[in-house]
């Protein structure tokens, strides 16, 4: 049985080992439009049926991100830096390499069928690539190709939510260490809509500090004079224009916005900066909704993104 995963984030690679650790006759092709692995993410929650699911599909993946994750009382979950994860997936995937092939810098085009007990032919954007499959997995995240360019199925809605998201290292200057001394997680608000969430990982990943800006728009105030250009705002661009609305900023307020514009002008990828997500949500009343059709199926963002 040939597979072909469009999206190699952490439902691809999950996907991948699934597939091919119960079934010894799977050959996996993962696809991916990003041309590299880019330390990229902030945060994930290991939760415990992520944990028995790992167990089951690649134990030693699930041992090392216990061993390296913050533990949660709690949930029993542990919180691990979103790249940890990808990486532990991505190593467990190459090494099975016999098996699973991934091509980088790719984006799918055309998915011909000819009959239910022929291959798939699958064509590729700007590449004489060709892969034949007897199954198509979309993970290709909220606004996935394979949902609305290949099932023609209705895109996620926006839910005018846009988040950044990066990382810094702690161990580079004196002035970042004051964040070492933060919990877990802690949440700055600027107003009712601009948040700044801390996760500090210390001490199972040495120096790591992530953070997570969100804006949700469509609550924001005219009054603000807030603005949103992909590709071009920064989160440090939306907490300035909130921090100039406020006639007198209180001490506690004035505080924050000093760490958000510490904390932002050392991220450890300058382009998490103008990198953002608009959160997207599926409408699960709409027919056809839920996953995909015939042998094309959606998993992870692409079919149930959530609001954030």
């Amino acid at each position: 049985m040939r597979v072909l995963i469009v999206g190699a984030g952490l439902a691809g690679l999950a996907a991948s080992l699934a597939l091919t650790s119960k079934n010894e006759d799977v050959q996996v092709v993962i696809i991916e439009r990003r041309p590299n692995f880019e330390s990229r993410g902030a945060t994930f929650g290991l939760a415990k049926n992520g944990q028995a699911s790992l167990e089951e599909i690649a134990p030693k993946v699930c041992t090392k991100l216990v061993e390296r994750g913050l533990f949660i009382p709690q949930s029993g979950a542990y919180m691990l830096p979103w790249w940890v994860v990808r990486d532990a997936l991505l190593e467990e995937v190459r090494s099975r390499e016999d098996r699973i092939a991934i091509h980088l810098g790719v984006t799918m085009d055309e998915v011909t069928e000819s009959g239910i007990d022929e291959p798939m032919v699958v064509t590729f954007e700007g590449s004489d690539m060709i892969v034949e499959a007897d199954m198509v997995i979309g993970a290709d995240g909220v606004h996935s190709h394979v949902r609305q360019n290949i099932l023609k199925l209705p895109p996620a809605r926006s839910s005018n939510a846009f988040v950044w998201r990066g990382s810094i290292d702690m161990n580079t200057s004196e002035s970042l260490r004051q964040f070492k001394d933060y919990p877990l997680a802690k949440m700055d608000k600027f107003g009712d809509t601009i948040s700044l969430a801390y996760f500090n990982f210390q001490p199972k990943v040495e120096g790591k500090l992530a953070w997570v800006t969100t804006v949700r728009m469509e609550e924001e105030p005219n009054s603000r004079n807030i603005s949103y250009e992909s590709g071009k705002t920064t989160p440090l661009d939306v907490i300035e224009s909130y921090m100039k609305s406020v006639d007198t900023p209180g001490e506690d307020l004035q505080q924050k916005y000093e760490n958000a514009k510490l904390l932002l002008g050392n991220t450890h990828q300058p382009s998490d900066l103008t990198f953002s997500t608009e959160m997207c949500v599926v409408d699960l009343d709409q027919d056809h909704g839920w996953g995909g059709e015939g042998r094309i199926t959606l998993i992870g963002d692409a079919a149930h993104s959530v609001r954030p």
